[in-house]
């Protein structure tokens, strides 16, 4: 795992390329698959794949009370990243509502040679709670390791036609490089969208010394595609 990845002594995980937060209520019980690809994992305003371009998959079941769990994977620089998940959605007249829990697993062991790559304690978990209001959304992302639950990771989203807006920061208690972000998207079409992503370091952390953000513009270019599973 990369220090931008870890925060210095936590690890969370949840990208905008990353399936987040999509437990709506449908008429009965699917189950659906995805693939994607970008040049980049784009995950909070950083690039966890500086040396190249990152792959990743899911499968979910969604049944039609609103709950809902699977499994994502993505390549990463170094490794890659396995997320399990379940939660329940659903809304209440214009107002939609998402509880879910996130285990996030990496390599603990890859022994030189990613093929002895095996899960196991090197990873963390998330609790994400969201509401929407028409194009308006918010959600905090909270940390439920032990010694970590101060760490939040907050957003404030708002989407217009085929573009979205989103505002991240971080509120960390502990030690972490504190920082904030700016990422503007576009869906070009169901399959192909782009984001462009600005953060801004709060922490005086160095990039330099290898504990920082980046703050230079990052443009990700994004192609992915559904399945249902009948």
């Amino acid at each position: 795992m990369t220090l931008t990845k870890k925060l210095l002594p936590m690890a969370v995980s949840a990208a905008i390329a990353a399936p987040m937060m999509f437990g709506a209520t449908v008429a009965q019980a699917e189950v659906s698959a995805n693939l994607g690809i970008s040049n980049m994992y784009l995950w909070r305003g950083q690039n966890l794949t500086p040396d190249g371009a990152a792959v990743d998959g899911g499968i979910q079941y969604d049944n039609a009370s609103g709950l809902y769990a699977g499994i994502w994977a993505s390549s990463e620089q170094g490794g890659h990243e396995t997320d399990l998940y379940f939660g329940y959605g659903g809304s209440i007249g214009d107002f939609g509502y998402d509880v879910s829990y996130w285990k996030y697993l990496y390599p603990e062991d890859c022994s030189g040679t990613p093929v002895n790559c095996s899960l196991g304690d090197n990873d963390t978990s998330e609790i994400v709670l969201s509401g929407s209001y028409g194009p308006l959304s918010a959600a905090a992302y909270v940390n439920v390791e032990s010694g970590q639950d101060d760490n939040i990771y907050f957003t404030l989203s708002g989407e217009m036609d085929k573009f979205s807006l989103t505002l991240g920061f971080w509120n960390l208690e502990n030690a972490g490089n504190e920082y904030k972000h700016l990422t503007l998207g576009y869906a070009f079409n169901d399959d192909l969208s782009f984001a462009v992503s600005i953060a801004d370091n709060d922490s005086g952390f160095s990039e330099e010394a290898g504990n920082g953000v980046e703050e230079d513009p990052l443009f990700q270019v994004r192609y992915s595609k559904s399945f249902d599973m009948k």
